[in-house]
C-alpha cells in the first residue's frame, strides 16, 4: 500500500515533496496537475559506449509484471523461484518495451536447472498468433540476486532456439530480476543486459 493513497477521512494526503520523490523514483515528470496514470514503468538503463549511442532503457507494462507475480504465486510447491520469457519490441530508438511475459516450466536441481524448451517454443508460437508484433526480448526470474544457474538460462536465451533476435540496440537478451521477498516497502525490479 502506498503512503500517498488517500484513506478514510482525508488522511494520508501526499505533500508536494513526497509527490516529487515518488515521481523521481518512477522516472516520471513532476507534474503539478494530475495526469493519466502511467501505462508502463522505466526501470533500467545502461552506460553509453560512445557519445553518439543513446542509453538503452526498458519500459515494463503492468500486464507483464502481473503475469510474473501470478506465476510466482502459482509456482509448484517447494519451488524457490519462477522463470519465464519476456515479450515486447524496441520502440523510440533505444527503448525496449516489455509488454508481456509467460512462465516457462523448469526445475532447479543440485546440478543446475532443467528447463522445458519445447514448452517455451509452443507458448511463444501461441503468443505470436495473438500478437505477431511481440518478439522475445529477454527473460525473467524471481528472487533477490543472480545465481549460478542464471548463466545457464541466459545462455539458452542467447541462442536461436529461444527465437531471440539480436539487434544493434539490443545485442543480447534482457534479464529482469523481480524481487518477490517484499523486504522493502516497494517491489524491486532490476534489468540486466550483457554488454560486450
Amino acid at each position: 500500500v502506498l503512503s500517498g493513497v488517500p484513506r478514510r477521512g482525508g488522511e494520508g494526503r501526499m505533500a508536494a515533496q513526497d509527490r516529487a520523490t515518488m515521481s523521481a523514483m518512477w522516472g516520471l515528470p513532476d507534474n503539478k496537475k494530475k495526469g493519466p496514470a502511467p501505462k508502463c514503468f522505466n526501470i533500467a538503463s545502461r552506460v553509453q559506449k560512445s557519445s553518439t549511442e543513446q542509453p538503452l532503457s526498458c519500459r515494463v507494462h503492468p500486464v507483464a509484471i502481473l503475469k510474473i507475480l501470478d506465476a510466482y504465486v502459482r509456482r509448484p510447491e517447494g519451488a524457490k523461484r519462477t522463470i519465464g520469457t519476456l515479450l515486447g519490441w524496441i520502440s523510440e530508438g533505444s527503448v525496449v518495451d516489455i509488454t508481456d511475459s509467460f512462465q516457462v516450466v523448469h526445475k532447479d536441481t543440485d546440478e543446475g536447472v532443467l528447463m522445458d524448451q519445447d514448452y517455451h517454443k509452443q507458448m511463444l508460437a501461441l503468443r505470436q498468433k495473438v500478437s505477431p508484433r511481440e518478439v522475445v526480448v529477454g527473460w525473467f526470474s524471481t528472487g533477490s540476486e543472480i545465481n549460478a544457474t542464471s548463466a545457464v538460462i541466459h545462455a539458452f536465451y542467447c541462442t536461436k532456439d529461444s527465437q531471440f533476435t539480436p539487434t544493434a540496440v539490443l545485442p543480447g537478451p534482457v534479464h529482469m530480476l523481480v524481487d518477490t521477498s517484499l523486504t522493502q516497502q516497494s517491489l524491486g525490479m532490476k534489468t540486466f543486459v550483457n554488454v560486450r
